[in-house]
């Protein structure tokens, strides 16, 4: 599959653009590289001759495969014209993916169980993508990072697809429970993807409903040993079974190990709580 970024401003793309074009300009690369596909994914570039040369360096060094650029210009426009390739307006696709396991967990495991979408949680939420996903499926998403510039990104992402998310700027590591100030905040679905903070594990488990269900996807003990080499401190690297050993009084849907394409292990854990008891 082909994706086409339109790299021309906002304005411009509203007023015409090539059909199933995505628009991000190219002086935004940068700040929107949470939007882009997959690097295995080919990518077509419209826009000026200035905005192509910009956007294809930042992408070609960044690893992306560049197929065509597309000169915006009358010649091109006449010929989108007469192939009807062109449309208008702010509507475009969703050329990003959430992580695999959230959409296992929407497409199987709701279904499955019969999960009606709820309240959800995503800690450590970055740029936003699992959370937005969610929220297009129903769920009524809370985001919590520490970063403020991954809060305004979140946010951004949310008001591009239309849906209403809330966002929080917070350090997650200040305290045993850093947000002690939620005592009465309870979810439905909490979850996480690519950090580890262990003492969170019990604020994890007051702050799910009962039978809330907890998604937990995050580097594994041998990350050290691969080519990429990181993170290698064993603060945020989980061993094997570990997220199954504390919630071993719980109903655990998925324990399993995943390889990233870098070959790096990768958690998959599902649980879904049977009560807010602190296991031994």
């Amino acid at each position: 599959m082909t994706a086409t970024i339109d790299c021309r401003s906002w304005a411009e793309f509203c007023s015409i653009h090539i059909k199933g074009a995505v628009s991000i300009p190219a002086e935004h690369l940068f700040a929107r590289l949470h939007e882009l596909p997959k690097k295995t994914e080919p990518l077509v570039l419209c826009g000026s001759q200035a905005e192509l040369q910009l956007a294809e360096a930042f992408l070609m060094e960044r690893g992306y495969d560049i197929i065509e650029k597309l000169e915006w210009d009358e010649q091109l426009l006449k010929r989108l014209t007469d192939l009807q390739q062109l449309e208008q307006g702010s509507l475009q696709p969703r050329l990003w993916q959430p992580a695999p396991l959230l959409q296992r967990f929407i497409q199987e495991f709701m279904p499955h169980y019969g999960i009606q979408a709820g309240k959800g949680l995503d800690l450590a939420c970055g740029a936003g993508r699992d959370l937005v996903y969610l929220a297009l499926n129903g769920w009524q998403m809370t985001g919590v990072d520490w970063s403020a510039d991954s809060i305004q990104r979140v946010t951004q992402l949310a008001a591009q697809h239309q849906v209403q998310i809330k966002a929080y700027q917070r350090d997650l590591e200040t305290s045993s429970d850093p947000l002690s100030d939620w005592p009465d905040q309870q979810f439905d679905l909490i979850c996480v993807a690519r950090y580890l903070h262990r003492p969170l594990f019990t604020t994890i488990r007051r702050l799910l409903k009962p039978n809330g269900i907890l998604i937990y996807q995050t580097f594994m003990k041998g990350c050290e040993n691969t080519v990429v080499g990181r993170p290698r401190n064993p603060r945020f690297l989980l061993e094997p079974h570990e997220l199954a050993s504390y919630f071993s009084n719980d109903d655990i849907w998925l324990d399993e190990i995943e390889i990233l394409p870098d070959d790096r292990p990768i958690s998959a854990f599902v649980v879904r709580l049977r009560s807010h008891l602190v296991a031994c």
